[in-house]
């Protein structure tokens, strides 16, 4: 069908009032056209210092959503919409909606003039950034995206991708020259002593506005009305093509009600790959760049599967947020209410948590819960951002499901597709699939281009040939310090290449973490490069330390500033004032090529900015990390001390964080072997308590030092407890009588140096885990795959070497 999209008298005359420019108009109906008869979306960025952009904003919107409900059943009919989808949906997004405040007064201009345009089926949505996660999985037809002050590159990342094809976005924004130049709310949070506000940079705003103005599908005028950049030529013709059909198979397991709900081809394979696990139990991995449909195609079908096995069915559904299954629970509700039923949803802060119909419950948890439930099956989204030990919990399950975004604004990463899925290959069998085509708009969206492109989201690290695996292992490399005005002014490669490195190597990206490079005062880059140029290594830090008296003195009653996490954990877990008055570098990430790992790129980095750090007189250089058994024993093995592990696990990826130093000055090295002497200690005293659930293959590394001594810590026995000691090594007693003398061995055990008894992996492990967790026989011998009396006689056989050992230390 051919569509004329040309506003009508009605809001000409009205435009003409509030003397908006035809030009305006035109262009309006020029980008509405385009949208929709490509599928795709359109931006219109409107200039401006006053209220005077949102008004105009009203204007344009109230007019296209007028035009968008004149063909609402078109759309329809060519399932460029669900049916249920029958009111135009708008969303104003701002910084501000209190009282008094200029977001405020901005939104309301904007209603003012829309509520007259758009006509009663238009409903609009005001939400602040602060809550942008309330609109995660929903989709508008039309966008106001108020950017005029305060943004962060994260809010932009969630919400433009709400926006379905033939939807506009209007970008309310300062005007370019002056917008360059502005610092906003999100340039002040990087504000760290001893740095000002005059030290934030502006290269992500600049970036921002130059990717604006490079896209031919974005259209910038002034709120007076004049085009600064306009389309080639005006349009206002608009055919509607249908979305290209779907396939539905001769025969499904699923009923075909079901079917009719996919849009494309993926979702039709999604159902089909989960009717097979109707008659066979086994696991399914799915992929797909956001906005794909993935979790609505899962939400669907696990409707289809739990009907299918025609018994009480409860399914577990977990993410790293209950934000991220939102679309799922939405249309597994959809696709009840189109088979007849009347689901029961509980919800929570307004977010659907539980969904129940007759013998079927879908139930959220978070990950580090949900495989301890019972269910039929266990469905993993967003499985990239949860942490690797915690993925592998579920991998016996029966029925068990991970799904996860590639690009896009959730980041997944190497540690999904090789740290997990390279290992549950050895485990078991599974079916995987990767969704291709877009769900909310066509192919080749323009807006979706520019929003990769200007957020980085897509950047991959540089190919590598085997004449570079040559200079790798000849370790030909050299370490430099970008620079990054280059990088962000003149868009280079390197840039994609560097932050590359990061989305596949680790599993949670979020688009700040490039603003935050850009222009935080005290990050900085620093690369690993081979001989011929190539980045193999990426290395963020940020300079900490150098506080003033007045604000250390703060930070000891409880004060936190911001950008200075080592110095301030030193300050209040250590109690050690002095060491906030050093200068260092904290490791904020570091990151080999994810071909090039585990050949000692990284440790070379590591030698290479410790060097530069000594050049320029640092203190000390640190890092915190998600406590894994691989990172633990990188950093320990690279010469860093464990001074720090937090008392509870990451909520969204299950890890404890561990902090560590090296010293590079005499006065750093005294002050760092202290911390790493009294952690030492409390660790022996936490893993009964604080950390009981820590594993024992992480907990062994955070007790190696690199000072070579042993901790000036006094274990005392009684004169008892020496000879019960004595008994139970002599096979007279048992451990459980005798747990009270053993515990105080085992910690001299730890805190000793290197000079302490040779114990291999599997000793230590069961030293950490039975005596020292208390955990009892019966798991910790599941933990060595024995049985409860071999790993008895183990224990009591490590207890007898290390009492040989020590029982000349302990004599009078």
């Amino acid at each position: 069908m051919t569509v004329k999209v040309r506003f009508d008298k009605e809001v000409r005359d009205y435009a003409k009032g509030e003397k908006v420019k035809d030009d305006v108009l035109r262009l309006t109906e020029t980008a509405l056209a385009q949208a929709l008869e490509k599928f795709h979306r359109r931006m219109i960025v409107i200039e401006g210092d006053t209220v005077k952009k949102a008004e105009l904003a009203g204007i344009l919107a109230g007019a296209s959503a007028r035009v968008l409900d004149s063909v609402l059943e078109e759309l329809m009919k060519k399932r460029l919409r669900d049916e249920s989808e029958n009111t135009i949906e708008v969303l104003y997004a701002t910084d501000a909606l209190g009282e008094d405040t200029f977001g405020r007064k901005r939104y309301e201009a904007f209603r003012k003039h829309f509520d007259v345009l758009a006509g009663g089926n238009a409903e609009v949505k005001a939400v602040t950034f602060k809550h942008t996660r309330d609109i995660l999985g929903r989709t508008y037809d039309l966008l106001v995206l108020d950017m005029s002050y305060d943004y962060s590159p994260n809010d932009l990342g969630r919400i433009i991708e709400t926006v379905r094809g033939g939807g506009l976005i209007f970008i309310l924004a300062h005007p370019f020259n002056k917008w360059k130049d502005m610092w906003t709310g999100f340039h002040k949070s990087l504000v760290t002593p001893p740095y000002t506000i005059d030290d934030v940079k502006k290269r992500f705003n600049r970036r921002l506005i130059r990717k604006l103005t490079e896209y031919g599908e974005i259209y910038i005028v002034t709120e007076n009305g004049k085009l600064r950049k306009k389309p080639k030529r005006n349009k206002t013709q608009a055919k509607i093509k249908g979305r290209k059909g779907v396939e539905i198979p001769e025969e499904t397991t699923f009923s075909r009600e079901l079917y009719e709900m996919a849009l494309t081809e993926g979702q039709v394979e999604v159902l089909k790959a989960f009717e097979g696990l109707v008659e066979k139990e086994g696991m399914l991995v799915l992929t797909a760049d956001r906005g794909r449909g993935k979790s609505v195609s899962v939400g669907i079908a696990s409707i289809g599967l739990a009907l299918a096995l025609g018994k009480r069915t409860r399914i577990v559904v977990t993410a790293p947020e209950p934000e991220n299954v939102q679309s799922l629970f939405r249309f597994a509700k959809r696709a009840l209410e189109r088979l007849g039923f009347k689901p029961h949803v509980v919800e929570e802060k307004g977010l659907i948590k539980e969904l129940y119909a007759r013998k079927i419950g879908l139930r959220y948890y978070p990950p580090t819960e949900g495989y301890r439930k019972s269910a039929d099956l266990y469905i993993l989204d967003e499985a990239a951002g949860i942490h690797v030990p915690i993925l592998h919990k579920y991998l016996n399950k029966p029925r068990v499901v991970y799904s996860s975004t590639i690009h896009g604004y959730e980041g997944a990463g190497r540690g999904f597709s090789v740290k997990f899925l390279k290992k549950a290959r050895e485990k078991r069998e599974f079916k995987e699939l990767h969704m291709d085509e877009p769900i909310r708009y066509a192919d080749h969206d323009p807006i979706e281009k520019w929003l990769f492109d200007v957020l980085l989201l897509d950047a991959e690290p540089v190919e590598l040939t085997e004449e570079d695996y040559e200079l790798i292992k000849k370790k030909e490399v050299y370490f430099e310090e970008p620079n990054l005005d280059d990088w962000f002014e003149h868009d280079r490669e390197d840039l994609r290449n560097f932050v590359g490195i990061y989305i596949l190597a680790h599993y949670r990206n979020r688009p700040s973490d490039v603003a935050l490079l850009a222009d935080a005062p005290h990050h900085e880059a620093r690369v690993l490069r081979l001989k011929n140029g190539k980045i193999v290594t990426a290395v963020q830090i940020a300079k900490e330390g150098n506080i003033p008296k007045k604000v250390i003195e703060k930070m000891a009653k409880g004060y936190k500033p911001r950008g200075n996490i080592i110095p301030d954990m030193m300050v209040k877990h250590h109690i050690l004032k002095e060491f906030a008055k050093l200068k260092g570098y904290r490791i904020v990430r570091i990151a080999t090529h994810p071909d090039a790992m585990d050949m000692g790129l990284g440790s070379k980095a590591l030698e290479l900015l410790e060097k530069e750090a000594r050049e320029k007189g640092l203190d000390w250089i640190g890092s915190g990390f998600g406590a894994s058994e691989e990172l633990a024993r990188f950093w320990v093995k690279n010469g860093f001390a464990v001074v720090h592990l937090s008392p509870a696990r990451n909520p969204v990826s299950g890890e404890f964080t561990a902090i560590v130093l090296k010293p590079i000055s005499e006065r750093a090295k005294e002050l760092i072997k202290k911390a790493s002497d009294e952690f030492r200690v409390r660790l022996t005293e936490w893993l009964s308590d604080t950390h009981r659930e820590l594993e024992p293959e992480i907990a062994r590394w955070l007790f190696e030092t690199p000072f070579g001594e042993a901790v000036d810590y006094p274990i005392h026995l009684t004169e008892i407890q020496k000879k019960r000691l004595d008994a139970f090594t002599g096979k007279v007693l048992t451990y459980d009588t005798v747990v009270d003398a053993v515990k105080p061995i085992v910690k001299l055990y730890f805190l000793d140096g290197w000079m302490k008894p040779y114990l291999d992996e599997r000793q230590i492990k069961l030293l950490i885990y039975r005596v020292l967790q208390a955990h009892s026989w019966e798991e910790t011998a599941k933990l060595i795959d024995r049985t409860e009396t071999f790993t008895m006689i183990e224990v009591r056989d490590i207890i007898r070497g290390l009492w040989y050992y020590y029982k000349r230390l302990l004599r009078g």
